[in-house]
């Protein structure tokens, strides 16, 4: 029926019977995505593993006023006292074991001792809430701790030893990044799979102050280090590559390559930070017009990169037991 249609009208109307035709598919995907999102999404649902992800990300919050380049005393209190709050209904309803509750309750403990240590009084409450979890620390280190340039670049012998080096980092030298070698690792991280070598991710290199100025002010969560990087590195996919029911793999490709190329930023010696591209819908149309983005390239991820500093913070992220991810079917 399309081809002989297309005998007879104009593109546009043909352009416009195929989304016709496809657009109660696209619903039905979209109802289905809706509600899987009602139901599991941690927003609305409340069990033990929502507030277990919940404490991690408030968790990793802290991590960050931790490792900041320019770290102020007493910041953060609204946020530490939430954190204290998810802590303590946790461990009343469920223990102590959890990996992710040790490493709030370690950066908590990390919190209280760097304002111990300055001599800096928090606010009673703050500081009997943190030293109430301290009888049920089992870790017996920070999970935020200083390395130096030559430490963090050390050479590995192998990959499991290179994995385990790289880090979120958002300490940064201020002096510019070597461009030939910024493309190097780029290039480096094409060696990254794609969903039948469709190779749909994009790298936006922005170097302009206007550029990098822009995307700080847009993105949430790089307060306090956004302006040290030299370069941001904007990760989109082009939805020309993907049909209307496998969208989502185009969020994964990008998701691979994003990883292929932090690993490729180490190799070539650059500290770099992921940062997500998740805007309301106003910011997104104000970033692709001001950076000149295709309409048709969907946002993946930020990742800010620039020379390391002689010494700087890191957090260390504490992992899950691999047998806490694994499922044998």
């Amino acid at each position: 029926m399309i081809r002989f249609l297309r005998k007879i009208l104009p593109p546009s109307v043909i352009q416009w019977l195929i989304r016709l035709r496809f657009l109660p598919e696209i619903h039905r995907e979209i109802r289905y995505l809706k509600r899987k999102v009602l139901r599991f999404s941690m927003t609305f649902d409340h069990k033990r593993g929502s507030l277990l992800s919940d404490i991690m990300i408030r968790s990793h919050v802290l991590e960050k006023g931790i490792t900041m380049p320019e770290r102020r005393l007493g910041f953060g209190y609204d946020r530490v006292r939430a954190l204290i709050s998810k802590v303590k209904k946790y461990l009343d309803q469920y223990g102590v074991e959890e990996v992710f509750l040790q490493a709030a309750i370690a950066d908590l403990k990390q919190y209280r001792d760097i304002h111990v240590e300055a001599g800096f009084q928090l606010p009673e409450d703050i500081d009997k809430g943190i030293s109430s979890f301290l009888p049920f620390l089992v870790v017996d280190d920070a999970n935020c701790f200083v390395t130096t340039r030559e430490e963090y670049f050390k050479p590995c012998d192998n990959f499991a030893d290179f994995a385990e080096s790289r880090h979120s980092v958002r300490w940064f030298a201020d002096s510019p990044v070597d461009e030939d070698k910024l493309m190097a690792a780029i290039h480096l991280a094409q060696t990254a799979p794609s969903a039948c070598n469709r190779q749909s991710t994009r790298v936006k290199i922005v170097s302009s102050d206007a550029g990098k100025l822009l995307c700080q002010s847009l993105q949430h969560g790089n307060r306090g280090f956004g302006d040290k990087a030299d370069k941001w590195l904007l990760i989109t996919t082009d939805l020309g590559d993907w049909p209307h029911n496998n969208v989502e793999m185009a969020y994964i490709d990008a998701g691979i390559f994003t990883m292929n190329l932090l690993y490729a930023l180490h190799h070539y010696g650059f500290v770099a930070c992921t940062l997500n591209a998740h805007m309301d819908i106003p910011q997104r149309e104000e970033l692709y017009k001001g950076l000149g983005v295709p309409e048709s390239e969907l946002l993946a991820a930020f990742i800010i990169v620039g020379n390391p500093a002689e010494s700087f913070m890191i957090p260390k992220s504490r992992r899950l037991d691999v047998k806490d991810i694994v499922q044998v079917i």
